[in-house]
């Protein structure tokens, strides 16, 4: 695993040139005229199979798909189109199903004039995650192999799910008579106050979505709620969505006599990106945190054997919320959601 911070064109250029028997590119934006060439000119004199996936935007419709698409193409290069509506916001390449190439830089040319970083893995365990992504965003109604642990197990699926998913309207409308809740809050134990809590919507931004919910709050804030609201499960001790830190800070609070800055940087460690601007006159510690942050993402990324082992543990999503952002995330939409909660339904129906 090698970081740069500095003329990444080149070094993405080098490693393409390397390449013995296919790349695979995903970007958000591409308009590198050299990293374009580089491609054309791999194709003409070589057998290397070569497929492109960049997100369908305005930038790229004016400057990729109109100034680059056909003679890409005519070079024998492919042209993926994405299955999904969500904004491809991937960085990545692929190198013989082994080389990785991921980080902040977009493959354009103002990207050289920016603070940027990727980070290079020769490694096909890693290799192999990134091409399930890369299966994800091509293949219709592709189902990943991690996924399909959710479809096995709809007490935890339905228990990550409303904890973390990005619910839109008209799916939460769909799914809300299954949602769970969660709770969260404090009691005392004869020593300290210690907290206890169940995953659910309470932990995800979206909880404004149910009415109810929402409706409990307003009336909390505004000293108005009854004793019907008390006793209600939708009734929150601590204000909403309910954050990882928040749990952490009080067992660091309640136990110990360590003050807020030390929860901050235990917090900042776990976090699930880096702080550009903090390490950002610094390329020595800039390289050094991207380092950190991806040996931590993929020593927490799993297949799904793996991941059915940590699931018999009983494993807490709030704290190792990992197990969401690193391998189900990814490989989630509002169709797949949905085909998990319908075949459930169905399921139940069958056996009643």
């Amino acid at each position: 695993m090698i970081p740069f911070t500095q003329n990444i064109e080149d070094v993405i250029i080098e490693k393409f040139l390397r390449a013995k028997t296919s790349i695979v590119i995903v970007v958000a934006w591409f308009t590198n005229h050299r990293i374009i060439e580089t491609l054309i000119k791999l194709r003409k004199y070589s057998n290397i199979n070569i497929e492109v996936l960049v997100d369908d935007n305005v930038i790229n419709r004016k400057f990729f798909f109109a100034k680059h698409e056909e003679k890409l193409k005519k070079a024998g290069i492919k042209i993926r189109k994405q299955t999904i509506r969500n904004f491809n916001h991937n960085k990545f390449s692929i190198i013989d199903d082994r080389t990785i190439i991921t980080g902040s830089y977009n493959y354009t040319i103002r990207a050289n004039r920016n603070l940027e970083s990727i980070i290079v893995f020769d490694d096909e365990s890693i290799a192999s995650y990134f091409t399930r992504i890369f299966k994800f965003l091509t293949i219709e109604n592709h189902i990943d192999e991690n996924v399909e642990l959710l479809f096995e197990n709809f007490d935890f699926a339905n228990k990550l799910i409303s904890t973390y998913y990005t619910f839109n309207v008209n799916l939460f409308k769909i799914l809300k008579k299954d949602i769970l809740i969660g709770h969260c809050f404090t009691h005392p134990n004869g020593l300290y106050d210690e907290i206890s809590y169940e995953p659910g919507l309470i932990f995800n931004p979206k909880y404004f979505l149910h009415k109810e919910l929402r409706d409990v709050i307003k009336r909390q804030k505004n000293n108005e709620y009854s004793f019907e609201d008390i006793d209600s499960e939708l009734c929150q001790e601590f204000e909403l969505p309910i954050q990882k830190e928040t749990i952490k800070g009080h067992y660091v609070t309640a136990i110990s006599d360590f003050n807020h800055s030390v929860s901050q940087e235990i917090a900042f460690d776990n976090g699930t990106e880096i702080d550009y601007e903090k390490f950002g006159e610094d390329y020595e510690k800039l390289e050094m945190a991207v380092s950190n942050y991806y040996t931590r993402k993929f020593e927490k990324t799993f297949n799904k054997e793996k991941l059915k082992t940590i699931l018999t543990e009983d494993i807490d999503i709030i704290i190792e919320d990992y197990i969401w952002i690193n391998n189900f995330k990814p490989f989630l939409n509002d169709k797949i959601i949905a085909d998990i909660y319908r075949r459930t339904a169905v399921k139940t129906l069958r056996k009643s």
